[in-house]
C-alpha cells in the first residue's frame, strides 16, 4: 500500500452542524459509492451519514475521496456511563482505495479525540465492523471486546452482531456487562 503524499491530500475536520447542503450531498454520494453498490439492501444514506457529530474528510484535487464520521455518544455499560467517540461511516471512493487515505484520516481522528478538552474528553473510541475488517482495525490500535451490544434499529432494541472494537482514550478500564449505545449504531 502506498501512503498518500500529505501535500496532495487535504484533510478537513468539520462538525455536521456546520455543513452546508452541498457537502452533505458529497458525503451521501461517497457513501453510496462506497457501500450501496456492493450492498443487497436499500439504505437511506442521508439519514445514516448525517447522524455523525463531526467528520474527518480527505479531498484530493478538490474532490471528496474519503471520510470518517464520528458520533459523540454517552453509552451505558454494566451500570456505568462512558463518553464514546463512535467511529463509523468509514468510506473511500472506490477509485481511490488502497492509497492509505483511510489510515491518514483515522490517525487524524484519533489525535483529535485525544486532544479534546478534559471537560468533554472521550473515554474510548468504539467501532463496529465485519469479520474482514477486524485485522485492519487491530493493526491500528483497536481491540475486540466481548460485551453484547444493544442498538435501536427500526424502532426496536436488538442485539447487534457485528464485531465490537475499542481504543482507550483515557485511563478508564473497559467495563464488563451489556452495552446500551443509547440509540442507533454508527
Amino acid at each position: 500500500m502506498t501512503l498518500p503524499d500529505e501535500t496532495q491530500l487535504q484533510i478537513i475536520i468539520q462538525t455536521t452542524a456546520s455543513m452546508g447542503k452541498d457537502l452533505e450531498n458529497e458525503i451521501n454520494y461517497l457513501d453510496y459509492l462506497a457501500f450501496a453498490i456492493n450492498d443487497d439492501k436499500e439504505e437511506d444514506f442521508n439519514d445514516w451519514a448525517m447522524s455523525s457529530t463531526w467528520y474527518v474528510m480527505g479531498r484530493l484535487g478538490g474532490k471528496l475521496v474519503s471520510h470518517i464520521g464520528i458520533v459523540d455518544r454517552t453509552v451505558r455499560i454494566g451500570g456505568q456511563s462512558l463518553s464514546i467517540a463512535g467511529v463509523g461511516g468509514v468510506a473511500t471512493h472506490p477509485q481511490f482505495r488502497r492509497r492509505g487515505f483511510t489510515d491518514v484520516l483515522l490517525h487524524t481522528a484519533v489525535e483529535q479525540m485525544r486532544q479534546r478538552d478534559p471537560q468533554n474528553a472521550y473515554d474510548f473510541a468504539m467501532l463496529f465492523c465485519s469479520d474482514h475488517m477486524v485485522h485492519y482495525y487491530t493493526k491500528r490500535g483497536f481491540s475486540q471486546v466481548p460485551n453484547p451490544v444493544h442498538i435501536l434499529q427500526s424502532g426496536q432494541w436488538i442485539l447487534f452482531e457485528d464485531h465490537r472494537m475499542i481504543m482507550p482514550l483515557s485511563g478508564k478500564p473497559w467495563p464488563e456487562g451489556e452495552v446500551d449505545v443509547n440509540g442507533r449504531s454508527w
